[in-house]
């Protein structure tokens, strides 16, 4: 047999320039999927070589024509990206590296040599030589092509030979396994969005002209190959990975990018290095992710020696891991979860020692959620399996728990997030929330205790007129507490953290303009800063760190669960932090002054203070109603919720008329009041059970907490500084920004950046990143309580 160079031969069946096997110009990603590579569609060139008499029974082809023209149809039907073809030849020189499943686990292995099979074996699929490099010994091996995930076929056009190729590997792949120790998390990130994008690109809709391979299309695209029936198999086997040119396929090239976003490939041994991090990180996700699932090298082709029927060449597909569909993912997410909660080396109850997946903290909101009685889905008869997402119902059986109300608080417990408290008379009661969280929260309320007293008696021992300066004594705060202030809230509200007031602006130094307005209107919220700053406050870090963990973790409060509310943070410490109502005391708070004009509502100067307040005045929304409605009463309450009211609803009025969200959202509250005052649910007036108000009262508190985050975002534009918002937040949707410390983690994180920016308290702003790293902690808490309250709304058999 008169013999061509592989390089050369396989350039021309693939229609590349390139002068090497699976060179970097013959691995062709699908469009928009690689950021590294791009090329043109191949030619359609036939390989112009002499005869060669082949025989194959028991591969797909069986002359030279037929082999070449099979190869051909793989490429013209949307697979040429993952065809490889490997020579005896080639590798006698160069062993090709490659991803194996072995012994129950993914290993890398060399390629040395395609074994010598006769025409009359029965093997259908061609064996393999290859070297193990994860053994201590240099194993060697003969497998067949199934046991093969994915060959690096780019390896041998930027590689020299090596004198000890396995040697050489297991130093390299030392060096991965170190790196994998110090960044679990960056592989999280990156496997996670490497999923997303792949189900993103399956979900993209396709022109058909540009489609490859359809499953009407298979047999009479197989009945052109000189085996019809195994070629159609094959192609029906391809189409399992996507049918848009196995557009759910991946392997460690692919994630090398979303773990290198900015490596520039040479060639060298760095890159080996990170393709082994990556190789590892798609066979561990497979293995307890359920993200992908791993998919072997397909046979396609096989070409023998003239004389002696020698295996000299194998066409393949190349393999990799598939990600799978969503409600299996959540499937294995579930049972990963219940072996982690299960397993005492992996699961650290009470503590935030044990970094939480994506995955794992959506499982635990969803457990919250059931354990406090909510349901997802309703069913007539169904029993309670029908009830619960998949990745739920799972981790329950995975810890061998009832599906139920009952079987979450369990598994709560088990897994340390919620714990069991014995109390007085009342026995052992289940607290939502960690014993350490507890404990922290407990000192929290000893040290606020200790810190309000100090700060009460140091404002009585000084004169109580406001300063113009901050008093050290008084934590570099501005003394407010003689001015009146008032709390306006419904009638169960458990914890107050906003108070409006008002001071004349002579008394600050400020410029008064007379025909404007003599007044300042001060809109306090309740100062929570030190849970998110570091190394600050009368805590120990440590104490701090974990009131900070539970309220990343929990990301908001949520008050329509049957049995009861989950708060942001446990009730003491809430109730520590919020502002005192009913008492002689002096409350920190995040103080927006605003200079209004009160002619025509224009907004003419504003800015934020550290203060500190008396105990405003308690009341209801329908007590402020009668207030306003009253002109007989002379008090200071009267007094401050009529400037108050006069300032803030010119405000609004001028807003909503500049504001184009400001404006769609009024129409919104407008038309929600008429809905709730149709069908009668006006008993309440905090907005459950689709109760909805908008009375004097109502309007005064939207105005002013409206106001609060359209000055904060204004005076943080003009700093030219980031701050975390919500998802929808922004200004142009007329979303809030930093006015509920209480309830919002992402508010919390607000507060300290403002205070840091604008009042220069507590250490140096965050950055643009960190941030967007509190936006992301917020969304992610908030995507999962939407979830599920989307799917509880959803009517009975409408989900699958």
């Amino acid at each position: 047999m008169k013999k061509i160079a592989f390089a050369e031969a396989l350039a021309t069946l693939l229609g590349s320039s390139d002068s090497a096997v699976g060179a970097r110009g013959a691995f062709c990603m699908p469009p928009g999927l690689h950021r590294h590579h791009h090329h043109p569609a191949a030619p359609r060139t036939k390989i112009d070589q002499p005869s060669r008499r082949r025989r194959n029974n028991h591969s797909l082809n069986s002359s030279s024509s037929s082999y070449d023209g099979d190869l051909e149809i793989i490429r013209r039907n949307g697979f040429r990206h993952r065809l490889v073809s490997i020579s005896n030849d080639n590798l006698s020189h160069h062993p090709m590296p490659a991803e194996i499943y072995d012994g129950g686990s993914s290993k890398l292995c060399l390629v040395t040599s395609i074994m010598h099979r006769r025409a009359e074996s029965k093997a259908k699929q061609p064996l393999l030589k290859i070297l193990l490099i994860d053994d201590d010994d240099r194993a060697e091996k003969v497998v067949d092509v199934g046991q093969l995930t994915t060959l690096w076929k780019d390896w041998h056009a930027s590689t020299e030979p090596i004198d000890d190729p396995v040697g050489h590997f297991k130093g390299l792949l030392s060096e991965a396994r170190d790196f994998l120790r110090d960044n679990s998390l960056q592989t999280e990130k990156a496997a996670m969005n490497l999923y997303n994008n792949r189900m993103a690109n399956r979900s993209r809709p396709t022109d058909y002209r540009r489609r490859g391979l359809t499953k009407k299309k298979i047999p009479k695209v197989a009945a052109q190959t000189s085996n019809p029936r195994r070629f159609e198999d094959l192609l029906r086997n391809l189409l399992k990975v996507g049918d848009d040119h196995m557009s759910r396929l991946v392997d460690s090239e692919f994630m090398m990018d979303y773990l290198y976003p900015d490596f520039c490939r040479e060639g060298d041994d760095e890159q080996v290095v990170r393709r082994l991090v990556a190789a590892h990180v798609l066979s561990e996700d497979a293995k307890n992710g359920g993200r992908f699932r791993r998919r072997s090298c397909q046979f396609a082709s096989a070409l023998y020696g003239e004389e002696d029927e020698r295996l000299e060449e194998i066409a393949l597909l190349n393999g990799g891991w598939i990600a799978v569909d969503a409600s299996i993912k959540s499937a294995v997410e579930g049972q990963k979860f219940a072996s982690s909660a299960m397993s005492k080396n992996q699961m650290k109850k009470g503590g935030v020692s044990r970094a939480l997946t994506a995955a794992d903290e959506r499982i635990i909101h969803r457990l919250e959620c059931l354990a406090m009685g909510d349901a997802w889905r309703r069913s007539d008869n169904q029993g309670d399996r029908k009830d619960l997402e998949v990745d739920v119902r799972e981790t329950l059986i995975g810890l061998g728990l009832p599906l139920s109300s009952e079987g979450a608080r369990s598994a709560l417990i088990e897994v340390g997030r919620w714990s069991n408290v014995s109390e007085d008379n009342l026995g052992v009661v289940v607290e939502p929330w960690s014993a350490d969280t507890l404990e922290a929260s407990r000192s929290l309320v000893k040290a606020e205790e200790k810190r309000r007293t100090l700060l009460l008696n140091t404002c009585k021992s000084i004169k109580t007129k406001p300063r113009k300066k901050p008093l050290a004594q008084l934590e570099d705060r501005f003394d407010l507490s003689s001015l009146p202030c008032v709390c306006i809230d419904a009638k169960r509200t458990s914890f107050r953290d906003d108070a409006i007031g008002i001071r004349l602006r002579s008394s600050t130094g400020r410029k008064v303009s007379k025909a404007a307005s003599k007044w300042e209107v001060l809109i306090h919220i309740a100062d929570v800063s030190d849970i998110y700053l570091k190394g600050e406050g009368l805590l120990p870090s440590h104490d701090i760190a974990l009131l900070r963990h539970a309220a990343e973790q929990r990301g908001m409060s949520r008050y329509d669960l049957p049995l009861g509310p989950l708060h942001l943070l446990p009730p003491v410490a809430l109730k520590a932090l919020s502002l005192k109502t009913d008492e002689d005391s002096c409350n920190r708070c995040v103080t927006l002054w605003a200079y209004i004009d009160e002619r025509d509502g224009k907004l003419l100067e504003a800015g934020l203070e550290r203060t500190l307040i008396a105990s405003p005045t308690a009341l209801t929304f329908a007590d402020a109603t009668s207030l306003l409605d009253c002109d007989t009463d002379k008090s200071n309450v009267k007094a401050v919720l009529s400037v108050a009211h006069r300032n803030l609803s010119r405000w609004s009025r001028r807003h909503a008329n500049l504001n184009e969200a400001a404006r769609k959202r009024e129409d919104r509250l407008s038309q929600k009041e008429l809905i709730s005052n149709a069908t009668g649910r006006d008993g309440r007036d905090d907005g459950v059970g689709g109760s909805f108000q908008r009375s004097r009262g109502h309007r005064l508190v939207d105005s002013s907490l409206d106001l609060y985050a359209f000055a904060l975002g204004t005076l943080m534009r003009r700093a030219n500084q980031p701050i975390p918002r919500a998802p929808g937040s922004m200004e142009n949707r007329g979303g809030r920004l930093g006015t509920a410390p209480l309830r919002r983690y992402i508010d919390g994180m607000a507060q300290r950046q403002a205070i840091a920016v604008l009042c220069d308290y507590g250490g140096k702003p965050l950055t643009k990143e960190e941030c967007r790293l509190a936006a992301r902690l917020a969304s992610k808490a908030n995507e999962a309580i939407s979830n599920i309250k989307a799917a509880k709304d959803t009517p009975q058999g409408s989900r699958r």
